[in-house]
């Protein structure tokens, strides 16, 4: 809970300025029930005028110059072949707790993590994610075609054929194409909200981790196909011990990294467009 210490303020206004939902009130010294506790008021005061419960420390100015971070995106790639080295369960706790620093929607840290490292249930996932998807693909046929080219076109239609066979000419070559053999599974997920954001939460939390991970020499690779799974068969959320009332909003597969890249590679420049005076 905000709360404002009168004695110490000077009236700068800066935490009433900060506030995103405009809920501090300096001249009537209150704050509303507006209020979402993301603490940017404690953290730019500089007087103790607001409550410092929630502050862990001053900032300091990091050594990160803005070319080692782009280093550090450059080197950071998909693994898909991991180590046969399992990741001690503290580290992987440790590596969620650190991140829990990363931005949220209206500060609402709603997200949950389910960490798996069964090796039996990490392939029974493997097994019925292929399964459920290679069902959906299958309903591309003579029959729906003719529907979707209709209402989607055909280009929409065209890019669900290739889909169809890569995945499934995928999956008869490589059988642990969902997994790939990784020591450890994060399932990201949330109680369903209407006016929450955790698909986004997730979305920001993933790339971030991904990034995280390449400092601690551990690797990543976000995985679309169990999410979208998961979605068509509840028995992937029963595998996962995750209530029926939350939903799956990002997994990532995590492990230590059997093979080096050495190179860093280029990637085609972003269209950008500006809107100026």
């Amino acid at each position: 809970m905000v709360e404002l210490n009168t004695e110490n303020c000077i009236k700068c206004k800066k935490c009433e300025q900060i506030c995103p939902v405009s809920g501090i009130n300096i001249n009537e010294n209150t704050i509303n029930t507006d209020c979402i506790e993301c603490h940017h008021c404690g953290a730019i005061c500089q007087y103790h005028s607001i409550n410092q419960q929630n502050t862990i420390g001053n900032n300091t100015q990091n050594n990160i110059q803005p070319f080692d971070f782009e280093l550090l995106m450059q080197q950071r790639r998909t693994h898909r072949i991991f180590s046969a080295q399992a990741v001690a369960p503290e580290v992987l706790k440790e590596f969620i707790e650190h991140m829990r620093f990363s931005p949220t929607a209206s500060n609402l840290q709603s997200l949950k993590f389910t960490v798996i490292t069964n090796k039996s249930v990490l392939n029974e996932i493997n097994i019925l994610t292929i399964r459920t998807l290679t069902k959906a693909f299958n309903t591309v046929n003579s029959i729906t075609r003719p529907l979707i080219r209709l209402f989607s076109g055909t280009r929409a239609l065209n890019k669900m054929e290739q889909s169809k066979r890569k995945f499934l000419n995928k999956a008869e070559l490589k059988h642990d194409m969902i997994c790939y053999n990784a020591p450890a599974l994060i399932v990201i997920h949330s109680e369903k909200s209407p006016v929450g954001m955790p698909c986004h939460d997730a979305n920001i939390w993933t790339g971030m981790a991904t990034l995280y991970a390449e400092l601690l020499n551990l690797c990543t690779c976000i995985n679309g196909y169990i999410v979208n799974a998961a979605k068509r068969n509840k028995k992937i959320k029963q595998l996962m011990h995750i209530p029926a009332e939350e939903e799956i909003y990002g997994t990532i597969l995590i492990g230590y990294p059997k093979t080096k890249f050495e190179k860093r590679v280029q990637r085609k420049m972003p269209s950008i467009s500006f809107i100026s005076e």
